[in-house]
């Protein structure tokens, strides 16, 4: 079993922005280590650039990292009210986030238009003028 130190992109500091992590991991190999650093909590899940960094580390180095984290702000606070406490202490490592800048630049393409749709449809007309919020047709 190794010891990894994994730099990751961590949340719930405000969209568009990101708190970089470091998180220590016991595995079998970076990529595994990597994997169960994905899953922790406060870690962006969804985004695929979610992990920065995954460095092998000696076991003492693994120790010292464990009880940093302990007395880490971020990861010590249980709540919103807790980390604004904090939030002085924080605020300086916080980065901005491009993945969603990256995510808006691609280019969405719809393969059918509702409107197009009823446009096309002969009946959408008829639909349209009897249907209204207080008109109800009893058949």
């Amino acid at each position: 079993m190794k010891y990894y130190k994994v730099t990751a992109k961590c949340g719930h500091v405000g969209k568009g922005f990101y708190y970089p992590g470091d998180l220590f991991i016991k595995a079998d190999n970076g990529r595994t280590a990597a994997k169960v650093a994905r899953e922790m909590p406060r870690v962006k899940h969804d985004h695929k650039d979610a992990i920065l960094n995954v460095v092998e580390i000696d076991y003492d180095a693994y120790l010292l990292g464990k009880e940093v984290a302990k007395t880490n702000p971020y990861f010590t606070c249980e709540s919103i009210q807790d980390q604004y406490i904090y939030w002085d202490e924080i605020e300086a490592q916080i980065l901005v986030d491009d993945y969603l800048e990256k995510q808006s630049n691609k280019k969405a393409s719809k393969k059918h238009s509702l409107r197009n749709v009823y446009n096309a449809d002969p009946m959408y007309d008829l639909y349209r003028m009897r249907s209204s919020k207080f008109d109800y047709i009893v058949a």
